[in-house]
Parts: structure tokens; C-alpha cells; sequence
């Protein structure tokens, strides 16, 4: 691996590790503004229980993000109620992103690392940074670095390929016709919402066409995608059985 992109993961593993404080911090005050006495019992022993967690305050951030992320519906009605600002679905993106970010870093390879998506990387840190509204000397120095690196980035990014652009736009189907509409869903089992919330995660690690909707097809066959299907059809969501006509019109334009 390059000098340059061991450090540009250095550099996102130290601000992890600083966001760690923050977001466990947040998610406790909204957590007991919400439900004064039953906080922990109502939105965090659910998701701790399926990682066989005990102690949240000493998780990692990737658990953290899960406590986050399923409890997203309650915590944007508590933003949007506080702050009038949020967008739901552009913000729980912004959470499940820098999850996504966690996962790199935490398989750091030359294949995932470039210039360009280094710093889409900061941008994201620093959003997240003003969602969890953090201290302004954490907000400062990645705002430093995201313009010192942002002015090293070459004039022009290679022209994308076209299964690239096939690829967003069959990720963005799934996403915001299914998956999010899942982990969103306040009467969904957590468990379910789970399973979907890394169908995400999986989907954005995948580097080709063909392995999306490979893994599209094959979990339309799973005994596990089936029962997620019955339980997202029993809540009035769609499942991959209902997109599956569009996924395959879609990827037949390559």
C-alpha cells in the first residue's frame, strides 16, 4: 500500500476514534429526552441484545451506528421537532455513510482509497460532526484538512465508467424504494431492520454490476431474504420480489 493512502487512513481512523466520544454523548441526550426512565431499556438493550453486547458506553463506533441507525425514527422526530432543519432520509444517509467509511478503514486496501474518495470521506466526517453538533475545535481541524486536501486533488476526475453509473442507479432503487423504508419503519422487528440495514452496507462494499445483482438475486432466493420479505410485505413495504422487474431492466441496459 501507497504512503500516501496508508495515511490517508490514518487519518479517518483518528477521526473515528474522536467521534466516538460525540455520538455516544449525542445519542444518550436524545435517549433520555425521549424516555426519561426507560431509556436504555427502549432504545438501546433491543439492538445490544442481537451483538450480544452488554456495556454500551465502551462499544465501538460501528455499534454505536447501529444503536443510531434503529433508532432513527424516533431520534428525527425529536431533530426535526427541536431544530426544523432535517430531511430524514438525507441525514440517516449521512449516518449509514460514515458507517460505511468505518467498514473501509477497518479493511483498509489500496482498491477502496483514492484521492477523491478520500475527501468525499472528510466532507462526510465533517457533516456528521455538525449533526452531532461537536465541539467547533473538532469541526476546525476537519475543515482544515478537508480544504488542505481538496486543493492536492487533480483538475479533472476520470470520465466514470457506464456500469458505474448503472451501478447508482440500481443501488439508488434498492435503497430508497426498500432498504430505508425498512430500517425506518417503527413497527418492523428489530431484527429485521437490521438485516436490512447491512444489506445496505453489503451493497455499498461491492465493486461491480454483476456482484449487485448477484447478491439482489440471491437473496430473493434465501431463506433468510424470505422471511425479511414476508415481514417487510406484513408492515406494507416493499420487498426485492417487488423491484426485481426495474433491478433487471436496469442492469440489461449494459
Amino acid at each position: 500500500m501507497k504512503k500516501e493512502t496508508i495515511k490517508e487512513y490514518a487519518i479517518l481512523y483518528q477521526y473515528l476514534l474522536l467521534l466516538k466520544e460525540p455520538t455516544y454523548i449525542f445519542l444518550i441526550q436524545v435517549f433520555q429526552h425521549l424516555s426519561p426512565s426507560m431509556w436504555w431499556e427502549n432504545y438501546i438493550e433491543p439492538v445490544l441484545k442481537y451483538g450480544n453486547k452488554e456495556n454500551f458506553k465502551y462499544l465501538d463506533i460501528s455499534d454505536m451506528l447501529n444503536v443510531f441507525k434503529m433508532n432513527w425514527e424516533n431520534i428525527f422526530k425529536y431533530l426535526d421537532t427541536k431544530y426544523y432543519k432535517f430531511k430524514y432520509d438525507n441525514e440517516y444517509k449521512l449516518v449509514s455513510k460514515v458507517h460505511r467509511i468505518r467498514t473501509v478503514v477497518a479493511h483498509a486496501n489500496d482498491i477502496d482509497m483514492s484521492p477523491f474518495v478520500f475527501v468525499d470521506y472528510l466532507v462526510c466526517l465533517l457533516d456528521y460532526c455538525k449533526l452531532l453538533n461537536t465541539n467547533k475545535t473538532l469541526i476546525q481541524k476537519l475543515e482544515l484538512d478537508w480544504m488542505k486536501y481538496r486543493r492536492t486533488l487533480p483538475e479533472k476526475q476520470d470520465k466514470a465508467h457506464e456500469e458505474e453509473t448503472l451501478k447508482a442507479e440500481i443501488l439508488s432503487v434498492i435503497e430508497n424504494k426498500v432498504l430505508l423504508k425498512a430500517v425506518n419503519c417503527e413497527t418492523l422487528p428489530i431484527d429485521v431492520k437490521l438485516s436490512n440495514d447491512r444489506t445496505i452496507l453489503r451493497f455499498h462494499s461491492m465493486r461491480t454490476l454483476d456482484e449487485i445483482v448477484g447478491f439482489f438475486n440471491g437473496a430473493l432466493l434465501s431463506e433468510r431474504g424470505r422471511i425479511v420479505e414476508e415481514a417487510l410485505h406484513k408492515n406494507g413495504l416493499l420487498g426485492f420480489e417487488d423491484i426485481k422487474d426495474e433491478i433487471n431492466e436496469i442492469y440489461n441496459r449494459k
